[in-house]
C-alpha cells in the first residue's frame, strides 16, 4: 500500500504529483493485434495508458534513492499489459488517499499500485484480482522480548500508513483486543520511513503493511524487523478501474490472461520472490 525502506524513500516520491512517463518504442514489437482491437477508441487513439501509483512501496512499485526510474511487480506487469495493448504507459505518483479521484475524475484510466479489492470500494469502482496478500504487524528486534503477540501492543502505538484500509484494520484489532484502560492507539503517516523511524524513536511500537512489503524490508534490513501473530484478512490487490470502464477492463483482464497462459505473469512475479502470490484466475471484484 504506501510505504517503503528508510534507504529508498523520500517524503517527494510519496507526496508529489509528478508524472513518471515510461516510453514503450512506436512499433510496439509486442502488440497482439486481437487484444489491442478491444480498447476503447478513446484509449487506443490516445496511444497510452495513464496508471496512477502511490509510491513507495517495494517489490510492488518503487525507485532507488536518487533515480525517477520505476521499478517493482506492478510496473513490471503494467509495462508488459501496455506493450501487448500496443500503448506505452504513464506512471501517475499521487498520495494514496488521491487514488481513487484520480480514476473517478478521468485523470488516470486505472490504478494499479497494490489496492485492495474491498467491497466498499466497489460502489465507485471495477476491480481485476490479480495478486494474493495479507496483512501483517511488525516490529523492531528490540522489542522482540516484550512484544510477542498482538495483545502485547496493547497500551502501546502503532504506524500505519495514511488513507489506507489498514487504519481501519488496525483500529478494529485494537478494539477486539484491548480494553479502554489500556487502548492501541493508530499514529498515522504517509511512508513506512517515517513509520520506521518512529519504531526507532520509540513513538511507535510496531506499523503493519501487507506481506510482501515486509519480506522486502526484512530482505534489505535483515536482523532488524519480525512479524507480530499471524496474517491479517488474507485478499488481493487489484488493478482499479472507474464504472463506466468496462471494455479497458476487459482488455487489460484478457491481456493478463495471455501473460497467464504464456508464463510471464508468474515470471514476472518470481522476478521479485513473489511466485506465490499469482492468482489461479483473474476475478472481477471478488474482493472482501
Amino acid at each position: 500500500m504506501t510505504t517503503s525502506t528508510a534507504a529508498t524513500l523520500s517524503r517527494i516520491l510519496a507526496g508529489a504529483m509528478v508524472s513518471l512517463g515510461v516510453l514503450a518504442s512506436a512499433a510496439h514489437a509486442g502488440t497482439d493485434d486481437k487484444l489491442r482491437a478491444m480498447l476503447p477508441a478513446k484509449v487506443r487513439d490516445s496511444g497510452a495508458l495513464n496508471i496512477a501509483i502511490s509510491l513507495a512501496y517495494p517489490p510492488m512499485e518503487y525507485s532507488d534513492a536518487g533515480s525517477t526510474d520505476l521499478k517493482g511487480a506492478d510496473i513490471d506487469m503494467a509495462k508488459e499489459v501496455a506493450d501487448r495493448l500496443g500503448l506505452k504507459v504513464n506512471f501517475q505518483n499521487v498520495e494514496f488517499p488521491q487514488l481513487i479521484t484520480s480514476v473517478t475524475t478521468g485523470r488516470a484510466d486505472m490504478i494499479w499500485t497494490a489496492f485492495s479489492d474491498l467491497t466498499a470500494r466497489q460502489t465507485q469502482l471495477d476491480f481485476i484480482d490479480y495478486f494474493q496478500t495479507g496483512n501483517q504487524l511488525y516490529s523492531m528486534v528490540k522489542n522482540q522480548d516484550t512484544i510477542k503477540s498482538v495483545k502485547d501492543l496493547c497500551g502501546k502505538s502503532v504506524a500505519v500508513a495514511t488513507g489506507t484500509s489498514w487504519v481501519g484494520l488496525v483500529e478494529r484489532v485494537g478494539k477486539e483486543t484491548c480494553t479502554e484502560a489500556a487502548p492501541l492507539t493508530v499514529l498515522q503517516l504517509p511512508t513506512e520511513a517515517e513509520h520506521i523511524l518512529q519504531m526507532k524513536q520509540d513513538r511507535a511500537q510496531a506499523s503493519i503493511m501487507g506481506f510482501e512489503g515486509i519480506l522486502e524490508l526484512q530482505k534489505q534490513k535483515p536482523g532488524e524487523f519480525y512479524t507480530i501473530g499471524n496474517l491479517l484478512e488474507p485478499g488481493h490487490y487489484g488493478i482499479a478501474f472507474a464504472k463506466d470502464s468496462g471494455d479497458l477492463r476487459g482488455a487489460v483482464k484478457a491481456t493478463l490472461e495471455a501473460m497467464k497462459t504464456d508464463g510471464s505473469y508468474v515470471a514476472i512475479l518470481d522476478r521479485y520472490g513473489l511466485k506465490n502470490a499469482a492468482v489461479p484466475e483473474f476475478t472481477v471484484n471478488a474482493g472482501r
